[in-house]
């Protein structure tokens, strides 16, 4: 499993979230347009690579035409995207990597491309990237309450201060407890996949 692999699956994601709490109201239908664009892009590879399009790339074409579409048909809504956007998208994919964890954990899409066919339905297989999947869900479900509460605190410093009170709440929860998150979960990932591959090197195909 590639880690590097998941985390440009997040891309879009990460695009939209920059650009959009970054510049502001008027930049949230952009910012929506160019994650679809890259996610479009991720779509495009894979099919050309002969594999099935990722579930985070999938949802990212579908989460970011929504937002492109709404902010284009509704301009007044560009400032409620821009406060709301960023938590609300990754909320949605917090709640889709969960229901992986139901049907077919989300990591074993990356995970196929590094273990031999003879493996994928086994049930250590499974239970590696139940585990890994999870973490990531978790870790996105986290992010997505922090930046929800992050916009609520913009929204209401913006009533009395010109958004001067958020600068704090923004640079915590939208930048410092994702960051850590993530550090944190890819180290996560990092030592559940080694422990496998020490534990059954036979099953890595390279």
């Amino acid at each position: 499993m590639s880690v590097k692999q998941i985390l440009l699956g997040f891309l879009p994601w990460i695009a939209f979230s920059a650009i959009s709490t970054r510049v502001g109201p008027g930049a949230v239908g952009t910012a929506a347009l160019l994650a679809l664009v890259l996610a479009a892009v991720f779509v495009a590879r894979s099919v050309a690579r002969g594999q099935s399009p990722k579930l985070l790339e999938v949802t990212a074409v579908a989460t970011f035409a929504v937002m492109s579409a709404w902010a284009l048909i509704d301009p007044a809504s560009d400032e409620v995207l821009a406060l709301y956007g960023r938590g609300g998208a990754a909320l949605v994919l917090a709640v889709v990597l969960a229901v992986s964890l139901a049907i077919r954990p989300f990591t074993e899409q990356y995970a196929r491309e590094t273990v031999a066919r003879e493996y994928w339905d086994s049930p250590r297989f499974h239970s590696v990237n139940r585990r890994v999947s999870a973490a990531w869900a978790g870790t996105v479900a986290v992010m997505a309450v922090g930046h929800l509460v992050a916009g609520a605190l913009t929204a209401n410093g913006a009533e009395h201060t010109g958004y001067l009170v958020s600068r704090p709440a923004d640079l915590i929860l939208n930048w410092l407890v994702p960051g850590l998150l993530i550090v944190a979960t890819v180290r996560y990932t990092n030592r559940v996949v080694g422990e496998h591959r020490t534990e059954n090197p036979e099953r890595v195909a390279r």
